[in-house]
């Protein structure tokens, strides 16, 4: 019964990490106040693509009809300097003072305020035991801690924000912005303004926020959701190998007592029936156990490596136990043979 709750915490682990991932990688963009986000023209998302934007863009949106606010968005994989030597973070600069482009949730501490001031994700900051307060060592100079966020997570690397103004004092020019976040004025249509960019722009990608978020969510999974599928797969195909030789080994050990209820005229789906409902109890103490095993070893996990982050729902829950459910029905499909090779005789050798 152990190897079924191994292989079920195994799947429910798989699940919540990807639903934590999933959050902590979009929720940036799904939270987000803009209308329209631009970028340069090869660019569909922000997770695995590179955009570089002249400051020249912006100005020509700001003369565009229907078009209420920009906010110029930069995105920089940088290394800070630690205690335990360069580690990487995703430094995204937004304009302080309209919010636009900032960290979605803030867990502790305040918003950014000024120049070369930085708010960490709380599992970044957690894994690196950094406080609201701190300093941290980047280019030669330091960054004050103001703030810890939280739905800032992408698993692999994790986002920090730092200020428009930071941010081209650590590219060395003004010049480039990485995108533009866009807000319509009200009675305008978006996709109507969104083709009015892509008509008087060259080299410029425009989604609205519903599009983007659904590029990087399909960017998301193509990048980790295979992999995490894969080795669900593989837990499942260990745990049906499981089952049938817990069966298997059943089925053999009372073969005599099996040879006489076919002696005796038992009903072949009676017989079968007790294995389907052993496979059935197994699977679902496995799961019991799994269950009350799964949340102080996810929050362990998570003390143990900050940055992977868990997400558990109700509805999870359910789907992985009728997957193990149905994988235990699977699983009794051997056992039911050796049975049918039984014959009432052997009652009598």
């Amino acid at each position: 019964m152990f190897g079924i709750t191994f292989c079920t915490l195994l799947m429910l682990f798989l699940v919540s990490i990807y639903e934590g991932v999933s959050d902590g990688s979009v929720r940036y963009v799904r939270e987000s106040e803009a209308d329209l986000w631009v970028l340069q023209g090869h660019a569909s998302n922000i997770l695995r693509n590179t955009s570089i934007l002249s400051r020249r863009v912006g100005y020509d949106l700001k003369r565009m009809e229907g078009i209420r606010a920009i906010s110029p968005i930069t995105f920089l994989l940088a290394s800070v300097d630690l205690p335990k030597g360069p580690t990487s973070i995703y430094l995204t600069g937004y304009d302080d003072k309209t919010g636009m482009g900032g960290p979605p949730t803030i867990v502790e501490g305040d918003m950014i305020s000024g120049n070369y001031q930085i708010i960490l994700d709380v599992a970044f900051a957690a894994k690196h035991d950094i406080a609201v307060g701190d300093r941290i060592a980047f280019q030669g100079d330091s960054l004050d801690v103001v703030g810890i966020s939280d739905g800032t997570n992408m698993f692999v690397i994790q986002y920090a924000f730092i200020n428009i103004i930071t941010a081209y004092k650590i590219y060395g020019t003004t010049e480039f912005v990485s995108c533009y976040l866009v807000n319509i004025d009200e009675g305008y249509d978006i996709d109507q303004v969104a083709n009015n960019i892509r008509s008087e722009m060259k080299d410029v990608s425009v989604y609205d926020k519903e599009t983007f978020v659904e590029n990087n969510v399909r960017e998301m999974e193509s990048g980790i959701l295979n992999l995490l599928l894969s080795i669900a797969i593989i837990g499942g195909i260990v745990l049906a190998v499981i089952l049938s030789l817990i069966l298997t080994v059943s089925v053999l050990e009372h073969r005599k007592e099996y040879a006489i209820m076919k002696a005796i005229g038992s009903p072949r789906f009676y017989i079968t029936g007790l294995i389907i409902i052993q496979a059935v109890i197994l699977a679902v103490f496995g799961i019991l156990l799994a269950i009350a095993l799964f949340l102080p070893l996810l929050s362990l996990l998570e003390i143990i490596s900050p940055e992977i982050t868990g997400k558990a729902t109700i509805m999870q829950v359910c789907l992985i136990s009728i997957c193990v459910i149905g994988i235990s029905l699977i699983s009794s499909f051997i056992p039911i043979q050796k049975i049918r090779n039984i014959y009432p005789l052997e009652v009598f050798s």
